[in-house]
């Protein structure tokens, strides 16, 4: 199976691996929406992208928090054949720090907002050829001090796949679990930024943080293989 022609909805695409995603799927030939908070997060990527490939690219903005924007965006594109849900939040705290207010924030985010998306997007994806993604992340079966929600959210994400892959079958429903990322960048100076590689270079064997483009692969990948579901995919450079 192949992109071409194909309607892939990307949530979280004003930046990181939403975006590349949303750029490496455009390249190979679908149609491609970006969603973000703001629709000036997504806009001027949208018209890059479409400039940069020749796709038919789109935009809306999203809070995925709002269940009611949730339904009108996912109604209002027609078809969708992908779903790759790539919105999220952070909040990383010892356990003793953390507020339920801040924990249950990021739930909100990261595990509702990919079930509101999924549920409003299900009525408007053909079961035999559609596809779902969803976002874990390495912290959880792999966890590190401090990311305690992180930890619970992914754990619940891969449950769901589980599940989700039987039940709505022949829909095929995946996940991604990224590793350290390079996404940040722009948030640090250079030797905030050089510390951080070097601090991930120690800890994986493939002596480096990931890319954004590197993890939009995976995420294509399983869009495009119509033998994969109800699998975690790890993107992770080794992580152990």
């Amino acid at each position: 199976m192949n992109l071409s022609g194909s309607t892939v909805v990307i949530t979280g695409a004003g930046s990181g691996i939403g975006l590349a995603t949303a750029e490496l799927v455009a390249r190979r030939g679908a149609r491609v929406v970006l969603t973000d908070r703001s629709a000036d997060a997504v806009r001027p990527h949208a018209e890059r992208i479409a400039e940069l490939t020749g796709a038919e690219t789109g935009f809306r903005a999203l809070d995925v928090t709002d269940g009611a924007a949730v339904e009108n965006v996912m109604g209002s594109v027609g078809t969708i054949d992908h779903l790759f849900t790539c919105a999220s939040g952070s909040v990383i705290a010892p356990f003793d720090e953390l507020t339920e207010a801040q924990v249950r924030q990021f739930f909100e985010v990261k595990w509702w907002g990919q079930y509101r998306c999924l549920r409003a997007a299900l009525p408007h994806m053909p079961k035999d050829t559609g596809s779902v993604t969803l976002v874990s992340g390495y912290l959880y079966r792999k966890v590190d001090p401090g990311y305690f929600a992180f930890a619970a959210v992914n754990g619940a994400v891969e449950a769901a796949v589980k599940s989700l892959a039987m039940e709505l079958a022949p829909l095929r429903v995946n996940a991604i679990a990224p590793g350290p990322t390079d996404t940040h960048a722009h948030l640090m100076n250079p030797d905030e930024h050089r510390a951080y590689r070097d601090e991930i270079a120690g800890r994986l064997p493939v002596g480096r943080p990931g890319t954004a483009e590197e993890v939009a692969h995976a995420a294509a990948y399983l869009m495009e293989n119509p033998f994969t579901t109800g699998t975690t995919l790890d993107v992770d450079g080794g992580k152990r």
